[in-house]
C-alpha cells in the first residue's frame, strides 16, 4: 500500500508539472490573443486607409485628364494587383456615382462573390458622403467586414483635404473592406502552432523532471531504507554509494559514516582485548578477558566482522534520460526522408528495429561508450543534414532511424539485464514520449526538415551529456 501509494506520488510530480505549465500557457496565451487581436485589428484598419487613399489618388488623377471613371481602363486589373500584393485586405470595389458597383477584387477564396459585392456596395448606396478626410476614413460595418468608403472626386484631388463636397456630388467611392474575423483565424493558427510546440516541450520538461524527482530523494531514500533495515538485523556490510551533493546526500553520508565508525570500533575493541589477554599472565583473569569478548563479539553480531564496502547500484533512471532525448531527436531527423517511395519509406522501421536489435545485445561493459557514440552520430546527422539539406536528407532520415533504435535497444537492455528497480516501463515510456515530442514539434514547424534537423542538435548534445550516469559493471 505503501509503494503504490509512493509511486503514485512520483508520477503526480510530472503530472503537477504538466498541468501548471499547461494552466500558465494557456493564461498567457489567451492574453497574449486578445492583445494580438487588438493591435492586428488596428494594423489591418491603418493599412486598409492607406490603401484606399493610394487608390482615391490615382482614380481621381485619372479623372483630372478627363476620363469618366467608368470608362477608365485596366481599373480591374489595377485592383487585382493591389489586392494580391496586400492578402491581408478582404477586397477591394470600385462604385460609380449612382452607387453601382464598377470593378472589385479580392484576394481569398471565402470572400464575396461579383453578386454578393453588387449586394454589399447597394447597401452603401443611400449613406451621405462625409465631408471630412476623418469622418472619412470611420469605417463601416456590413456583413462582417469593416469597409472604408473614399470619394473619387472630380475636379479637386483628395490630397487638398474636404470630403466630397456640398456642391458636386463624387464620381464615385473606392471601397476597401477588412474582415476581423481574418485576424482572429490568423492569430488562432499561430496559437495552435506554438500551442503543440510548448506541448511538446512540456512533454519532455515533465519527464525530465519526475526522472529527477525519483533520482534526488526516490532512489536514495529507498537505498536508505534498505541498508537501515539491514543494520536493524544486524548486517552493516554494505556503504551506500551514489550520494547526491544536497541535504539527502549529507544524510546518506552520515549514514556511511555511521557504519564505518561502528566497524572500526568493533575491530579496535577485538583487537585490545585480544592483546589484553596474551597480556595477563593469570589463567583465570586471561579467561574472563576472552568469555568478555566473545559475549560482546556475538552481541555486536557478525555483520561488523568484514569492512562494509560501498556497493553502486544500477537503475532504470539512469539511462532514463538518455533514451528519452536520443528518441527525440531521432524522431525528429526522421522526417529528412519522408519524400521516399513507398518501399524505401517502409523500410525507415526496419531500419530502427535493426538499431534496436544491435542495441540490446551489446556488453554491459560498452554501454556507456556505446551511448555517447549514438549521441555523437545523431548529432552528426542533424549537422550534415543542416550543411547539405538536399544532398544529406536521405542519409540523415536513415541514420537518426538507425541511432533511434540503438538509443532504445541500449536502454531497454539497460532496465531488463543490469538495473534491478524493474524500470522496463518506464523506459518503453520514455521511448514513446519522446517520439510523441518530436510529432508534436514536426506538426508545430510544419514539417520544416532543415528547422526539424536543428532542433534535433539540443536533445542529441543533452543526450552527449546525460550518457554519463550510466553504470558500467566492474568485473
Amino acid at each position: 500500500m505503501t509503494s503504490r501509494s509512493h509511486r503514485s506520488f512520483m508520477l503526480g510530480i510530472p503530472a503537477v508539472i504538466l498541468l501548471a505549465a499547461a494552466l500558465a500557457m494557456a493564461g498567457v496565451g489567451l492574453l497574449g490573443t486578445w492583445l494580438a487581436q487588438e493591435q492586428l485589428g488596428e494594423a489591418r484598419a491603418a493599412k486598409a486607409a492607406a490603401v484606399a487613399e493610394a487608390v482615391q489618388h490615382d482614380l481621381e488623377r485619372a479623372i483630372g485628364y478627363g476620363i469618366p471613371l467608368p470608362r477608365i481602363e485596366g481599373v480591374g486589373a489595377f485592383l487585382q494587383g493591389i489586392a494580391d500584393r496586400n492578402p491581408d485586405i478582404g477586397f477591394l470595389a470600385l462604385t460609380g456615382a449612382d452607387g453601382m458597383l464598377l470593378q472589385s477584387a479580392s484576394s481569398g477564396g471565402s470572400l464575396p462573390d461579383r453578386k454578393e459585392m453588387e449586394t454589399l456596395a447597394g447597401s452603401l448606396r443611400s449613406l451621405p458622403t462625409p465631408e471630412t478626410r476623418a469622418a472619412t476614413l470611420q469605417p463601416i460595418e456590413r456583413d462582417g467586414f469593416l469597409i472604408l468608403r473614399l470619394p473619387v472626386r472630380i475636379g479637386r484631388l483628395s490630397s487638398e483635404g474636404g470630403g466630397g463636397g456640398v456642391g458636386q456630388p463624387p464620381a464615385g467611392h473606392v471601397l476597401v473592406g477588412v474582415q476581423p474575423g481574418q485576424v482572429r483565424g490568423q492569430i488562432a493558427g499561430e496559437l495552435a502552432t506554438v500551442t503543440l510546440g510548448g506541448l511538446a516541450v512540456l512533454l519532455l520538461l515533465a519527464e525530465l523532471a519526475g526522472v529527477l524527482a525519483r533520482a534526488s530523494f526516490r532512489a536514495p531514500l529507498r537505498r536508505l531504507a534498505r541498508a537501515m533495515e539491514e543494520a536493524a538485523a544486524g548486517r552493516f556490510a554494505t556503504l551506500l554509494g551514489r550520494r547526491p551533493r544536497d541535504q539527502v546526500g549529507r544524510l546518506l553520508f552520515s549514514f556511511n559514516a555511521l557504519v564505518f565508525g561502528l566497524h572500526e570500533r568493533r575491530q579496535r575493541f577485538a583487537a585490545h582485548a585480544e592483546e589484553v589477554r596474551a597480556a595477563v599472565f593469570d589463567p583465570e583473569v586471561a579467561e574472563a578477558v576472552d568469555r568478555t569478548r566473545r559475549s560482546a563479539l556475538e552481541a555486536l553480531g557478525s555483520g561488523l566482522e568484514a569492512a562494509p564496502r560501498r556497493e553502486v547500484d544500477s537503475r532504470a533512471d539512469d539511462i532514463h534520460s538518455f533514451a528519452l532525448l536520443a528518441a527525440t531527436s531521432a524522431a525528429m531527423l526522421a522526417p529528412g526522408a519522408g519524400n521516399l517511395s513507398g518501399g524505401m519509406l517502409a523500410a525507415l522501421p526496419a531500419v530502427a528495429l535493426a538499431g534496436l536489435a544491435a542495441g540490446y545485445v551489446i556488453p554491459a561493459r560498452l554501454r556507456r561508450i556505446a551511448a555517447l557514440l549514438t549521441a555523437l552520430l545523431l548529432l552528426a546527422a542533424a549537422v550534415s543534414a543542416i550543411a547539405a539539406p538536399s544532398g544529406s536528407a536521405l542519409a540523415s532520415g536513415f541514420l537518426g532511424a538507425l541511432s533511434g533504435g540503438f538509443a532504445g535497444g541500449l536502454a531497454l537492455s539497460y532496465a531488463r539485464r543490469q538495473a534491478g528497480d524493474g524500470g522496463l516501463p518506464s523506459i518503453l515510456r520514455a521511448l514513446a514520449v519522446g517520439a510523441l515530442a518530436a510529432l508534436l514539434w514536426a506538426v508545430a514547424v510544419d514539417w520544416d526538415g532543415g528547422l526539424l534537423a536543428a532542433s534535433a542538435m539540443l536533445p542529441a548534445g543533452l543526450a552527449l551529456l546525460l550518457a554519463r550516469p550510466i553504470v558500467v559493471p566492474r568485473s
